[in-house]
């Protein structure tokens, strides 16, 4: 009788589910597989000897020189004749010209329905670990920006200088990024967008950075050694801030709060962020379109974190499912209007038995003298 294996072919660096999988980093492909109680990754010479000693327990690592052929529809063709298998599952984004070739080779695939592994979603306490040093990698990110904000000075017309050049968003994302590389992650898209580009939410931040107007910093590094992501966002205004961003700054951090004690497991995260809606909405910031653009809160609350930056579960309107425990998300409403700029403040948690557990320990300063 023929058999059903698991299949995935990618790199280690770029496959979250591989990386599940195996615990193996590369920059190039190789081939995994799970068939009966066998699960095995097989690999180049280059990277043959350093898998022996960092794959996870349980998976055994094989040489291609094992197998006749070189080419990936060679090797899986070789592993079906030798564990009598009649049909692969691949994940979603399984290589679509590999699939027709392996297809045309006469074996069959089959894309798995839902998450390839499932158990992702919900984090031990050794993979929470290293969410935690991800936060903290971009926590060191922020303290820096902190650091540079402090020290810099406002000229005349409200521009900042630092170390006796205009700071700009290029400039403060470099201090971020090499905090980060410091504290061991290699740095995402880090954001530092001033002004009016922050009520963009992912404007990475251009120019000329001002006093007086709110910078938002989303910071979201990946650790070196293990893949797991850290993420956070603060929002800070040297100088004063006006009454408009002071009111819109206390609406967000209540908005995050009130979440962060509303997550717990058999939690519905759709009714948690419209109740996040309805709180900004009782501030007196509403949420809609005009003229072809947003305003308001018109993204998701919060997202699942781990080996890739956003994984399930989804804090959004249209997820329904009950929270179960042991999931990390982050936390993060935003308020954004074209005529001033946005806010935003991120925190990560753990869902636990009881509540949640916040994975942030970084300070909230509005204004920055």
């Amino acid at each position: 009788m023929l058999k059903k294996a698991d299949l995935i072919i990618g790199s280690g660096e770029r496959s979250a589910d591989l990386r599940y999988a195996t615990g193996l980093a590369t920059p190039d492909d190789f081939l995994y597989f799970a068939v009966d109680e066998i699960r095995g990754a097989v690999l180049s010479p280059l990277e043959h000897d350093r898998a022996l000693h960092s794959v996870k327990p349980g998976v055994t690592v094989f040489a291609t020189a094992d197998f006749p052929g070189h080419s990936f529809p060679e090797l899986v063709a070789v592993l079906a004749e030798r564990y009598r298998i009649g049909r692969f599952e691949v994940p979603a984004d399984f290589p679509l010209g590999l699939a027709e070739a392996l297809r045309g080779s006469g074996l069959t695939l089959q894309v798995r329905s839902g998450i390839f592994f499932p158990e992702r979603e919900f984090k031990d306490d050794a993979e929470t670990a290293e969410v935690r040093r991800g936060v903290q990698a971009a926590a060191a990110g922020a303290r820096r920006a902190f650091e540079v904000l402090a020290e810099a000075t406002i000229e005349a017309d409200s521009r900042l200088f630092w170390r006796g050049e205009a700071l700009t968003s290029e400039r403060l994302r470099c201090e971020i990024d090499q905090a980060q590389l410091a504290a061991g992650a290699m740095p995402g898209g880090t954001i530092a967008a001033g002004g009016r580009q922050g009520a963009e939410p992912h404007h990475t931040g251009s120019g000329p950075l001002y006093a007086h107007t709110p910078i938002v910093m989303d910071i979201f590094p990946r650790l070196i050694d293990s893949g797991y992501w850290g993420d956070l966002t603060r929002t800070v205004v040297k100088g004063r801030a006006p009454e408009i961003v002071r009111r819109a700054f206390t609406a967000v951090r209540e908005a995050r709060e009130q979440a962060k004690a509303q997550l717990r497991p058999g939690a519905i995260p759709a009714e948690i962020h419209q109740n996040a809606v309805r709180l900004l909405d009782r501030h007196g910031f509403r949420t809609g379109c005009e003229n072809g653009r947003n305003f308001g809160f018109f993204h998701g609350l919060g997202h699942g974190l781990g080996l890739e930056i956003h994984e399930a579960p989804r804090l959004s309107p249209g997820n329904t499912r009950p929270l179960r425990g042991g999931e990390i998300v982050t936390v993060e409403p935003g308020l954004y209007y074209p005529e001033w700029g946005g806010i935003r403040l991120e925190d990560v948690v753990r869902i636990t038995p009881d509540g949640c557990e916040c994975l942030t320990e970084l300070p909230d300063p509005l204004e920055i003298p």
